[in-house]
């Protein structure tokens, strides 16, 4: 039958094909239009630089490696590279200047990552959080995240044995040949693998062996300083201290809060060339004999430094960290380590730097190496007291998440 002789029922058809259709786009166009504003992204912006040695990027679609000099853009689906002399330092903002910073990647020497994605909504309206992802296929990271709007951040990190969703926090990775261990300093980690999900938080460890699940959280070490983060007062566990001629003006310190972080801010601006030095100090009072491994670490924010370096002779930061200790001999040693930005200018008569070299403006990780180990020789037996302070003439400087661990 042609719709010639029974055109009303071709009408009908046409009509309800027609209202069907309107029906389906009113409800689909809507949907799909707010699943766009809800879901739509937009790349963020990542910094990459080399703070020791020279690290590689790969740029995706590049036929050679570059070598980073100095600061640039790593955009979506970089490689980056350190070899075994090398550390670099990748920042992941959410503007294109790189001012406003949510995570911060410290890649440590023979370590290769690809971030794959660095996304954040397009919408304000949108819940969903700044998100990055970075597979970590071999080598050691420090990963730092923090909220600096209303928006939840969070980084998805892929290694050969798992995956780990890291909420803002403080994290330690690395990957080994047969497993990866995750140890986290603060904030919150979801470790997947072997069909197993397992949360960890502050202060715990998960390893995650190959073509297993994750083990359980187990305490990662324990923690010899007090009140660390800052997050109580700073007396009666730390107490102050400054010098200075007398006449002149002494430095601060003062406790402030910066995104999740509590720090200590050590700051002196007075332009009159005097030196000086201000800081806190712990008693700690610890035998650590009977352990295997001691180790420093905290984190850095140098703002200013007037004298250039370690200073004269290379004994003067903007932050310094001073351990003292009781040898097996019985003998009252220290070791301290320096942090700067501020290289001495060609020529200068001041002595090479000893300190660690750290990025201006960005809060850095610094850990030790195994202590009983540096100090072989005067190996410690007992920790007397720590502490961190700023030296030189002019300075600004944070300070946060100290610890002096034992395993």
């Amino acid at each position: 039958m042609s719709w010639r002789q029974n055109p009303s029922r071709v009408a009908w058809l046409i009509l309800t094909t027609s209202f069907l259709t309107c029906c389906l786009l009113a409800v689909v166009v809507p949907l799909l239009t707010r699943s766009y504003v809800l879901h739509a992204t937009r790349v963020k912006t990542a910094f990459i630089a080399a703070t020791q040695g020279t690290v590689q990027l790969h740029v995706r679609g590049a036929s050679d490696r570059t070598a980073v000099t100095e600061r640039r853009l790593a955009p979506e689906g970089s490689e980056i590279i350190t070899d075994a002399s090398a550390k670099g330092l990748l920042t992941v903002s959410t503007d294109e200047a790189g001012e406003r910073v949510l995570s911060t990647v410290q890649l440590w020497g023979d370590t290769e990552i690809t971030l794959s994605h660095i996304r954040t909504p397009r919408f304000e309206i949108s819940a969903d959080p700044h998100r990055t992802d970075i597979t970590l296929k071999r080598g050691r990271l420090f990963l730092a995240s923090q909220r600096t709007d209303q928006r939840d951040v969070v980084i998805y990190l892929t290694t050969p044995h798992s995956q780990i969703i890291l909420d803002p926090g403080t994290f330690d990775v690395t990957v080994l040949n047969n497993e990866t261990q995750l140890r986290i300093r603060s904030g919150e980690a979801h470790v997947i693998a072997g069909g197993r999900q397992v949360n960890a938080g502050a202060g715990q460890r998960v390893t995650i062996a190959a073509d297993s699940a994750p083990s359980l959280p187990v305490p990662d070490t324990v923690n010899l300083i007090l009140n660390g983060t800052f997050e109580r007062s700073l007396e009666p566990l730390w107490s102050q201290f400054a010098t200075v001629k007398a006449g002149y003006e002494p430095g601060k310190v003062a406790l402030v809060t910066e995104g999740r972080r509590t720090a200590i801010r050590f700051t002196r601006r007075t332009e009159d060339g005097v030196p000086n030095s201000v800081g806190v100090m712990q008693t700690v009072d610890r035998d650590v004999e009977g352990y295997d491994s001691l180790a420093m670490r905290l984190d850095v924010k140098l703002l200013y430094q007037s004298v250039p370096g370690g200073g004269e002779k290379a004994t003067e930061y903007p932050v310094m960290v001073d351990l003292f200790y009781t040898d097996i001999y019985g003998k009252d040693l220290h070791w301290y380590q320096g942090f700067y930005y501020f290289d001495p200018p060609a020529g200068s008569p001041y002595l090479e730097p000893t300190g660690e070299r750290t990025p201006f403006g960005l809060w850095y990780t610094y850990e030790s190496p195994n202590l009983f180990e540096l100090l072989k020789e005067t190996r410690p037996a007992r920790i007397n007291s720590v502490s961190i302070y700023a030296m030189g003439h002019d300075y600004e400087s944070l300070v946060s998440d100290v610890a002096l661990t034992v395993r």
